[in-house]
């Protein structure tokens, strides 16, 4: 699709953070470990169709040891690679006939429903946001762009409670045709800052599959019927809205999907199977599912050098998201690299600003390894964390 871009100034503005889970773990949400032992204790509880799970924990576990000899028990299990094997077999169809749903089959489903279950139960009251991101979110400016590989939705909680407008789109359209679209350049389009989720949300849902039940019995006839849905047609009466608000393309993946206001409510009994969050699971194989947010990559490669300002909290660059690296690699010697009197001579870059929790000096120089492309000489580091003296540099 063609797009019209806004004009080069936007870019000269904007100031560039990239988040992982460490950015959250101040609010109470737990790192992946964490994450994975209560999805894994919850999953393993759970009777009916839903005890598909565990066959299919117990046939990795079965895989790994005829395939590798690796003798593993269920706590000892990886995550990320157990969820990968899933991936592949849902990816490929290995199932045939019995492949679940587009979503993908019972485990993942599983996975991505505990998974918004656990975070919302973490997330702080609105009321209880700490003071700590309040001041972060109060310190951004409009056209800067936040990518984060969170679920959680802290980070949109907080701009709606101190009234800091955004959208989760790269850009809102004012027009668009088959021919290309023309960017909204409104005042109020101009003020917002955009926060791209690269692996999805705990409160996105796709209305695709309910509307195209409620087609498929209208060409059978049944033109009254409205089909059942926990969540765009419940008697709990959810609360939604789009998530990509103004015009979209008609071939874009992300057009029907919907944010889903009543997290509480909607979290403390899931309708399993039957209303899954649209996010891409903590996967070695998650590359295969990121075409759904093809958007919110395309052109990153050539993102970082124009701006004056780039910071990475809490995202250390796990081994699961290696396919990550490539990315973070362009952004970061895109913004190093670039001289700024390229983009403003009257300006100069900051410093890359890196922040992490860094608790001895061996996970420091295990991070600074995975980073390695990093010119760290022209990087200011915060290696205690996200916190108040962070903040105070913003």
């Amino acid at each position: 699709m063609f797009e019209t871009i806004p004009e080069p100034w936007a870019s000269q503005k904007m100031a560039l953070y990239i988040l992982g889970a460490g950015f959250s773990v101040a609010a109470g949400l737990p790192l992946a470990d964490d994450l994975w032992k209560e999805v894994c204790r919850r999953a393993l509880l759970m009777t009916g169709r839903a005890e598909k799970f565990y066959e299919d924990l117990d046939a990795y576990i079965e895989f790994k040891e005829r395939c590798e000899g690796t003798k593993l028990t269920r706590e000892a299990v990886s995550f990320e690679e157990f969820l990968g094997f899933l991936d592949v077999e849902h990816y490929l169809g290995l199932r045939g006939s019995d492949t679940w749903s587009a979503d993908g089959n019972e485990s993942q489903v599983i996975v991505k429903t505990l998974i918004g279950q656990i975070l919302t139960e973490r997330m702080p009251k609105v009321s209880a946001i700490p003071h700590l991101y309040l001041e972060f979110v109060r310190k951004l400016k409009p056209w800067d762009r936040i990518i984060t590989f969170n679920y959680d939705t802290l980070l949109e909680q907080t701009c709606e409670a101190t009234g800091i407008p955004f959208r989760l789109a790269p850009q809102r359209y004012a027009e668009v045709s088959k021919g290309g679209g023309i960017v909204d350049m409104s005042d109020s389009a101009s003020d917002e800052i955009v926060i791209l989720k690269l692996h999805g949300s705990i409160d996105w849902f796709d209305r695709k599959h309910y509307r195209l039940r409620q087609e498929s019995a209208h060409r059978d006839g049944f033109t009254d019927y409205v089909p059942d849905d926990p969540i765009f047609n419940s008697s709990k009466k959810l609360q939604i809205k789009p998530l990509m608000e103004g015009p979209r393309f008609c071939d874009d993946p992300l057009r029907e999907v919907y944010r889903l206001c009543d997290l509480e409510r909607f979290y403390a009994n899931p309708p399993f199977f039957l209303a899954t969050p649209t996010l891409i699971a903590p996967s070695t194989a998650k590359i295969v599912y990121s075409q759904q947010f093809g958007e919110f990559w395309r052109g990153m490669g050539r993102d970082g050098g124009h701006g004056f300002r780039m910071v990475i909290i809490g995202y250390s660059l796990p081994l699961h998201d290696d396919y990550a690296r490539q990315v973070i690699y362009r952004l970061v010697t895109n913004y190093q690299d670039i001289p700024a009197e390229r983009v403003d001579s009257r300006r100069q870059k900051e410093p890359l600003i890196m922040v992490d929790l860094c608790k001895d000096s061996a996970h420091k120089q295990d991070l600074q390894k995975r980073y390695g492309f990093i010119d760290w000489s022209r990087t200011r580091t915060f290696f205690d964390g996200f916190n108040e003296d962070f903040i105070a540099v913003l």
